[in-house]
């Protein structure tokens, strides 16, 4: 029977595109056109944070530090940001990083890093641009909740042993990552496990029991709803093993879950129950203490994995040739701004938020219904054109650096 569990809640909002990046922009002279504002809906953005402020972030973290605190420290949480989301949040509604500031300080919190732009850099060859993503939010997280983390969380926990081997050697404790059943081969999640690779430890998120959560809890035709909090304690109570990984998105409270659907009371109700079945909360932290790895977790580069739809692969992101497309048309940018030493590469990295190829996938059934949900852009036709036309700008931008830097 389980005695712990290890709650990560991930906090992300992308920058969106404009949605009228159409041809017509391309047109005449670009010099002294502020990039920024032509490519992304700054207006947008602020409006969807404030909402989602006003519908989970600040109810959410009231209610974690009221009742996290009325446990007495049986029961701590692990938060992850998006260094794109912790930007906005402090432009926009800096009330809440005063709340995770409270949360954080209180001890009753662990910051969890992951890569600043929240993109899919980590599956390059080379994972130089990797490192500096990371390293940028490692600085962030200090910078604003004065704090060191050592444990790593990857976008939308893509993982693999090279992955591994890179944060072990920037001097991470642990990865928190999915546990993918064609990788346990029978397995059981709820240990603690190793990279196969460099022995650095693992955490697997128990997809079943975190998605109950995530996506089942408000679906009526769900064998088990409604879903309450005694119930689901009881499960993972029951469950085998050492250690249960619940690892949720953070808007799963009040915005993909609105309020009146109970997930306020659910998730009170679920500290309280941890509480009284007598299971401990750990910190990522705590955790690397308390176990010892049960066996290696072996995943070769060309079998990565990921928490996204049912594949738990690329394939969110990279299934599809458009998706491809854009993403090398991307990459092979990187290396001629980082000749020219451009001004450009905040541009760069805000067009690699993982989000922007999320919304190109043509995936049907369950995951598709996903995929369209978090879509600001309508179809994914006009996904991939507002971002091949966003590149195109970009690149048009650097190619004026270079026709006027050319030597006649």
């Amino acid at each position: 029977m389980v005695k712990y569990v290890l709650i990560l809640f991930e906090l992300h909002q992308p920058r969106r595109l404009r949605g009228d990046l159409t041809s017509g922009l391309f047109k005449g002279n670009l010099s002294g056109v502020g990039l920024w504002d032509l490519l992304f809906d700054e207006q947008s953005n602020e409006d969807i944070l404030k909402k989602v402020s006003s519908n989970c972030y600040i109810p959410t973290t009231k209610l974690l530090i009221n009742y996290l605190r009325e446990c007495g420290g049986s029961v701590k949480v692990n938060i992850s940001f998006s260094g794109v989301v912790l930007e906005q949040l402090m432009i926009y509604t800096p009330e809440v990083v005063g709340l995770f500031k409270d949360l954080i300080s209180s001890g009753l919190a662990e910051v969890i890093v992951e890569p600043y732009y929240h993109s899919l850099v980590s599956v390059y060859e080379d994972h130089s641009e990797f490192t500096a993503q990371v390293s940028s939010q490692r600085r962030l997280i200090k910078e604003v909740f004065e704090v060191d983390p050592k444990v790593f969380v990857n976008t939308e926990m893509i993982y693999n042993n090279l992955i591994a081997n890179t944060v072990n050697d920037m001097g991470f404790k642990a990865v928190i990552t999915e546990g993918v059943d064609r990788i346990l081969s029978g397995r059981n999640p709820n240990h603690m496990y190793s990279a196969s690779s460099c022995g650095i430890k693992l955490f697997l998120r128990n997809y079943r029991l975190s998605d109950d959560v995530a996506f089942r809890f408000s679906n009526r035709s769900w064998d088990q709803f409604p879903l309450f909090a005694d119930k689901y304690v009881d499960w993972i109570v029951k469950s085998p093993g050492d250690l249960v990984v619940i690892a949720l998105d953070y808007e799963t409270f009040g915005e993909h879950h609105r309020a009146e659907t109970g997930i306020f009371d659910f998730l009170t109700h679920f500290i309280n129950y941890l509480s009284r079945y007598g299971v401990e909360g750990l910190t990522a932290s705590e955790a690397i203490d308390l176990f010892n790895p049960a066996d290696a977790y072996d995943v070769p580069v060309d079998n990565t994995i990921s928490w996204a739809d049912v594949e738990k692969d690329l394939s969110a992101w990279l299934g599809d040739r458009e998706q491809v497309a854009v993403f090398n048309r991307h990459k092979s940018l990187l290396k001629l701004i980082n000749e020219l030493d451009m001004d450009v590469i905040e541009v760069w990295r805000n067009l690699g938020i993982s989000d922007h190829y999320y919304y190109i996938s043509s995936k049907g059934g369950s995951s598709g219904e996903v995929h369209k949900y978090f879509s600001p852009h309508g179809s994914r036709v006009n996904a991939y054109c507002l971002l091949n036309n966003a590149l195109t700008i970009l690149e048009l931008k650097i190619l004026g650096v270079l026709s006027s830097s050319r030597q006649y």
